[in-house]
């Protein structure tokens, strides 16, 4: 039997091995990064989207981090919706700052992901991601999951300071309210 091992969960030392089951105690990659205050998340609802009207999101990665994308759910409340996520977009402005949070909420670790509605742009950069939308018949809400990847098999890793521009086209008919929830992780690693 291993020296750290101990049948008495009261013991000091740090157990290898679960107490109870003497089992190898082991959590996911995305547990861990949460434990360890690196996993963030944005999300908020933005109200009275006329038709034909559009929303844009700068996501602006600085020098040394590489976020990594898990998660980016949007929900309408009527159909007939465009998505398009672009690469590398000319910013005359950032717009408005949107508030991001640690989901460690015993963590201080800050985002370094800056993210802000309402960029200004002289040019949208390189259409990457598109998805659409469709309405229903009885017109009632839709929901878009640009990226949903909680596990490791589907996730969008950024490069740092190449800005991304998302942008939201409301082609529905009605003035609509939908809601954004982004997720992420960041290290500091390149590859």
């Amino acid at each position: 039997m291993p020296d750290n091992f101990r049948k008495n969960p009261g013991d000091e030392e740090q157990y290898k091995f679960d107490a109870y089951a003497h089992a190898v105690t082991t959590i996911t990659e995305q547990h861990r990064l949460v434990h360890d205050g690196m996993y963030f998340m944005a999300s908020g609802k933005q109200t009275g989207l006329t038709n034909g009207g559009t929303m844009e999101f700068l996501v602006s990665p600085p020098a040394g981090c590489v976020p990594h994308i898990q998660t980016m759910v949007l929900n309408f409340g009527r159909g007939d919706v465009d998505f398009e996520a672009y690469e590398g977009p000319t910013i005359t402005d950032n717009g408005t700052p949107i508030t991001a949070q640690n989901v460690n909420r015993n963590s201080s670790v800050t985002p370094a992901l800056n993210l802000y509605a309402s960029p200004t742009t002289t040019d949208d950069g390189s259409m990457e991601f598109q998805l659409w939308v469709p309405p229903t018949a009885t017109g009632t809400g839709q929901s878009a999951n640009g990226i949903e990847g909680l596990g490791n098999a589907n996730e969008w890793v950024l490069a740092p300071e190449v800005p991304w521009l998302i942008r939201i086209t409301n082609n529905s008919g009605s003035t609509i309210d939908w809601s954004y929830q982004f997720a992420w992780y960041e290290v500091s690693y390149e590859h």
